[in-house]
C-alpha cells in the first residue's frame, strides 16, 4: 500500500461508517414512528372547569376621577339630569358629525379680535374647518366643551350595555403638541 493511498482509504472509510450511522438513525426513527402508529390512541383530559369570580362592586364612583382634567369633569357633572343621557334626534347635524373623531386632525386654535376662541380641524379631503364651543363633532353627537391651543374636548353621547346612553368625554389632541 502506498502512502499516497491513505488518505483516499480513511476517506472512504470514514464515509462508510458515517453512512452506516445514518442509515441506523433512519431505521430508528421510522421503527419509534411505526410504534407511535401502532400503540392505542390516548384520552383527552376534559377543559378545567371555570372559577366563578365575585361581581366587583366600584365605591369610588362619586369621587372625581383623576383621567379627567377638572373642566370636563364640571362639565359631566352638569350634565347630568333625571330623565337620562338622549342624543338629540331633532338636532340639525352639522358638517364636521359626518366623519370618526380618529379621521379629523386638530390643527391648533386662533382668537378673534372679540377673544373668541376657535379650533381648527382638518377634514379627511385636507379642508380646514373652523370650530368654537358648542359646536358638534365625530359620529357620537360630540359637543366641543373646551379648546385649549393643544386640543379640542368634548362630551360624546355613546350607548352603554344596558340600552341607554351615557356621555364620554372625548380629546381631539394636536398631532405636534
Amino acid at each position: 500500500m502506498n502512502i499516497k493511498q491513505l488518505p483516499v482509504l480513511i476517506t472512504l472509510s470514514i464515509t462508510t461508517l458515517w453512512l452506516t450511522g445514518c442509515t441506523d438513525r433512519i431505521g430508528i426513527a421510522g421503527k419509534a414512528m411505526d410504534d407511535i402508529r401502532n400503540s392505542p390512541s390516548q384520552p383527552i383530559e376534559p377543559p378545567p372547569q371555570a372559577e366563578l369570580v365575585e361581581d366587583f362592586v366600584y365605591s369610588a364612583s362619586l369621587v372625581r376621577s383623576p383621567f379627567l382634567p377638572p373642566s370636563l369633569v364640571n362639565v359631566q357633572d352638569s350634565a347630568v339630569s333625571t330623565d337620562g343621557v338622549r342624543p338629540d334626534i331633532t338636532r340639525t347635524k352639522q358638517p364636521l358629525e359626518q366623519y370618526e373623531i380618529a379621521q379629523l386632525t386638530f390643527r391648533g386654535m386662533v382668537i378673534s379680535p372679540e377673544g373668541r376662541q376657535y379650533g381648527l380641524i382638518q377634514r379627511p379631503d385636507g379642508s380646514v374647518t373652523s370650530v368654537k364651543v358648542g359646536d358638534y363633532l365625530g359620529l357620537n353627537d360630540g359637543r366641543i366643551v373646551e379648546i385649549t391651543p393643544t386640543q379640542i374636548n368634548l362630551i360624546e353621547i355613546v350607548p352603554d350595555s344596558r340600552a341607554g346612553f351615557i356621555e364620554r368625554p372625548q380629546s381631539l389632541v394636536s398631532p405636534i403638541s
